[in-house]
């Protein structure tokens, strides 16, 4: 009799914390309200303030690029677009905590990523980043003057945890390469100048056919381009086209820190093109002859920068291998 009163005892206490639960939860899920973040139209924030482990990068939108400040550096336009994305679209789904449990979701003084975003001087929206959650669908983030945590769509740490260096842009000579109309290469104390010219291809007896047929018009010749020394000798076309072609849209590895274009002398490799306007590339020897990477400049930029050993090498080509 008094094992079966001490279940019924149990099954109640049971059946109360149940009960409770329930309720708790329909009230903790009724109990707050998901933040209704103000619109940020496209285009109206032109400067971006990134705060981690004491840390501080400054992006401003200036003229046609975004800056680094107070350096000047052109930034990754595609990079900060990313972050544009980010906080214009900034979406909170639903609470992740509300107690200030914020070392468990990134969001403490060491590990957060504060983020303000202004137009002019007021400011337009201001979050920390923390952890992604475990799906890598969301991030947990917390808004200014507000304890809670929530979840914020889309995965987008990586977007803001760049050092200065990654951020710029890599970009060093961009033109169009058919706008080329000659070249000159330096190597070794020697100079090799092409210009490009058009001259008349006789066609093979096949090539005449499928041209005839496609143009509907007789003849067994075209128009071709080719490169030729001031003497007449004839350029090695695909190898001048390929160093125009490596050329025309260059990307450095990284930038060269505490140096400028001066502190280089006597380059091992020099290409100067001729078009709309001069491009110059400069190539000087590199200290790691095993590893390293070539130190180099161009017209283009206005610092120092290496490039890969398989970037400047397909760029360098032998002087006889021109010809």
């Amino acid at each position: 009799m008094k094992l079966k009163k001490e279940y019924l005892i149990l099954g109640g206490i049971i059946a109360v914390l149940l009960i409770y639960l329930i309720l708790g939860s329909g009230r903790n899920k009724m109990s707050y309200k998901v933040p209704e973040l103000q619109d940020i139209q496209t285009g109206e924030i032109n400067r971006i303030e990134i705060n981690r482990s004491g840390i501080s990068i400054i992006l401003a939108g200036k003229e046609d690029n975004w800056k680094i400040v107070p350096q000047e550096y052109i930034a990754d336009s595609t990079k900060v677009n990313s972050m544009l994305d980010v906080v214009e679209n900034l979406t909170l789904t639903e609470l992740a905590a509300e107690k200030k449990f914020f070392q468990r979701y990134g969001l403490d003084e060491e590990n957060k990523i504060t983020v303000k975003a202004y137009k002019g001087d007021t400011l337009l929206r201001q979050f920390d980043i923390g952890k992604t959650s475990s799906t890598y669908n969301h991030t947990f983030v917390k808004l200014e003057n507000d304890s809670r945590i929530f979840y914020a769509r889309t995965s987008f740490k990586s977007d803001f945890s760049y050092e200065v260096g990654e951020l710029r842009d890599k970009v060093i000579m961009d033109f169009e390469q058919s706008e080329i109309t000659g070249i000159e290469i330096q190597k070794s104390g020697k100079s090799l100048q092409f210009v490009k010219k058009m001259e008349t291809v006789e066609l093979e007896e096949k090539e005449s056919q499928a041209a005839n047929e496609a143009l509907e018009a007789p003849g067994k010749a075209r128009q071709e381009e080719t490169w030729v020394l001031p003497d007449g000798t004839k350029g090695n076309k695909d190898n001048i086209n390929s160093i125009l072609s490596a050329i025309s849209s260059l990307r450095c590895d990284e930038y060269i820190e505490g140096k400028n274009k001066e502190d280089f002398k006597e380059p091992v490799y020099t290409v100067i093109l001729k078009g709309t306007k001069d491009y110059t590339l400069k190539i000087f020897e590199k200290e790691d002859k095993e590893n390293g990477k070539y130190p180099s400049f161009s017209s283009e930029n206005a610092y120092p920068f290496l490039l890969s050993t398989y970037s400047a090498e397909s760029i360098m080509k032998k002087p006889e291998e021109l010809i």
